[in-house]
């Protein structure tokens, strides 16, 4: 667990979790069609929509960090550095 002191609020827990939710759902859909031996060209949509579901999950709650930190950036540095890191690692 981090030191950090940001937290999702209500609505960013509800989206974050909404997508997440979405994308068990479509990996889900993918393990049962690899398990009945489909086409990949009938599973790769799937995967790639589970895939967004996860990055929109990803940038929600970073956004939702970037909200909080942006609030007060000088009180929180190390918290403005790691955001940096990840939003970077995104690219």
């Amino acid at each position: 667990m981090s030191d950090y002191t940001l937290f999702l609020d209500d609505e960013s827990k509800r989206a974050v979790r909404n997508r997440l939710s979405r994308a068990r759902g479509q990996l889900e859909a993918v393990i049962r069609q690899i398990d009945e031996g489909d086409a990949c060209l009938d599973i790769l949509p799937q995967m790639v929509a589970a895939d967004k579901a996860v990055n929109r999950a990803t940038f929600a709650m970073l956004l939702a960090a970037m909200r909080n930190c942006a609030k007060d950036p000088e009180n929180h540095p190390e918290e403005s550095e790691q955001l940096q890191k990840i939003f970077l690692s995104l690219a």
